[in-house]
């Protein structure tokens, strides 16, 4: 009994100091990570109605929203944000071709940064775009607070009528990618 006990201490102490290595502790230096997460912007549906004007005004043929965003509020992301991916889905059921401007605005409701438009055929149901924000090179991006959307008809001289079939829905989503190290 006594061997056996003998020779399990002994396989203890061998497992025990062959499997060991000295620590680099230095690695965690190098480390970073680097969280993503989707925050969602607006979502809406037009239908004919938002394009009727009211007597006696001018045809309605751009219609324009306003979001808060105040995402930037939060300092950690602040510091540590990398990029910026803006998500943009259309499910457009009209006859009529849009574009849609999206501009980032601070509180004043200045322009910090204008994305590229998007231009949405007629009846083009499945209508996804993405759009990267590169913020090491574009640093005035953490200042938005709001964004503004106008939805313009392409054809301004034709405008829609009560009579005109169809919905216009519209969900925009914000990728943010951050970049921390220990």
């Amino acid at each position: 009994m006594k061997s056996l006990r003998n020779i399990c201490i002994l396989c203890c102490i061998f497992l025990s100091i062959s499997c060991s290595k000295n620590l680099d502790f230095n690695q965690l230096d190098d480390y970073t990570n680097n969280p993503e997460f989707i925050s969602s912007i607006t979502y809406f549906t037009l239908d004919s109605n938002n394009f009727i004007p009211n007597a006696g005004t001018p045809n309605v043929t751009e219609i324009t929203e306003q979001s808060d965003f105040r995402i930037f509020e939060n300092t950690f992301i602040k510091n540590n944000l990398i990029k910026l991916d803006f998500m943009v889905e259309v499910n457009n059921q009209f006859n009529r071709d849009f574009t849609i401007e999206i501009s980032l605005l601070n509180d004043n409701n200045n322009l910090i940064y204008k994305l590229n438009d998007f231009k949405i055929a007629a009846n083009d149901t499945d209508f996804n775009q993405i759009e990267s924000i590169d913020v090491l090179i574009n640093q005035i991006v953490k200042n938005f607070t709001r964004i503004e959307l106008k939805i313009s008809l392409d054809d301004t001289t034709t405008p829609i009528t009560a009579s005109d079939l169809g919905t216009f829905e519209f969900k925009s989503a914000a990728k943010v990618y951050l970049e921390t190290s220990l």
